[in-house]
């Protein structure tokens, strides 16, 4: 059974994690089985050749290639003369943002396939040394625009691969996807949803499962999910504030919830994401 790996288990609180991964023949020298609770990865082949197995399906790589690695994916990397790869992981809460705002086309067709998306990079080209400018970052004090600056950089490779560069989505719900963003329409929750999109609840549904692969009261509940931990890792409220501003009628279903999303409760993600960004031995925390 492979591992369900969660963010806030090794890059709680930053924006997005970098590594530099060889992958050799043996079994102990290439990453364990796995696939991923809530965050994407883009990979990035630097040198040598092998395969990414995704379930019962093997995706041959070599130097050049750019993948997009979804949550779903049951992954592993196997090879037999050596690979590296440069791997950049970023919460998918950041990933949908991004393709919201930017009016992306691709990511719900992609996340229906049974292999990750993937393009050819240049190696001595900007896809390349935008990898190679995050990998830096990382050791340093990494940031979201970093991260704005890959996805801008990577996600036209895709796409041009993949010939979805016509956003096909209806513009009235992109307009009210992007908008539920803001706290005050998360409060009001499906019924406010109902009213920026301005059509049926029935076209609504059928949209929303089309576009972005959930139904309307799932996308509403996942998005007021995210805010509550953006509010859990950037605010000292209590979680039943929280809880309230994010439009939960209850704490305890609240948690219930965050438990089921994000492997813990509400007060541990708290201290593990201010360990994460402060370490609890500094002079400066009591």
């Amino acid at each position: 059974m492979p591992t369900v790996l969660r963010w806030v288990e090794f890059a709680a609180g930053l924006p997005y994690h970098a590594a530099l991964v060889p992958v050799k023949g043996g079994r102990r020298d290439r990453p364990e089985p796995h696939s991923h609770a809530d965050f994407h990865e883009l990979v990035l082949v630097t040198a040598g050749a092998g395969v990414q197995r995704v379930g019962e399906a093997e995706q041959p790589l070599r130097a050049g290639d750019l993948v997009l690695v979804r949550p779903h994916d049951r992954h592993e990397f196997a090879s037999i003369d050596g690979m590296r790869f440069v791997n950049i992981a970023f919460p998918s809460e950041r990933w949908r943002a991004f393709a919201d705002l930017a009016g992306l086309a691709g990511p719900a067709d992609w996340d229906r396939r049974e292999l990750p998306p993937s393009a050819r990079a240049d190696l001595d080209g900007p896809v390349a040394a935008e990898f190679a400018r995050l990998l830096a970052a990382y050791s340093g004090a990494p940031r979201v625009l970093d991260l704005v600056g890959l996805l801008t950089a990577v996600v036209p490779l895709l796409e041009g691969a993949d010939g979805t560069a016509v956003d096909r989505r209806p513009g009235w719900l992109v307009s009210a996807c992007v908008a539920m963003r803001r706290e005050e329409n998360l409060r009001e929750g499906l019924p406010r949803l109902q009213a920026l999109a301005a059509v049926s609840p029935g076209h609504l549904a059928r949209s929303m499962r089309t576009h972005y692969g959930c139904t309307p009261i799932g996308f509403v509940v996942g998005r007021r999910l995210e805010h509550a931990a953006l509010l859990l890792t950037t605010t000292t409220e209590g979680i039943g504030r929280i809880a309230q501003r994010c439009g939960f009628s209850g704490q305890s279903y609240f948690g219930r919830l965050f438990q089921e999303r994000y492997g813990m409760a509400p007060r541990c993600y708290r201290e593990v994401t201010r360990r994460a960004v402060v370490p609890m031995d500094s002079p400066d925390i009591k």
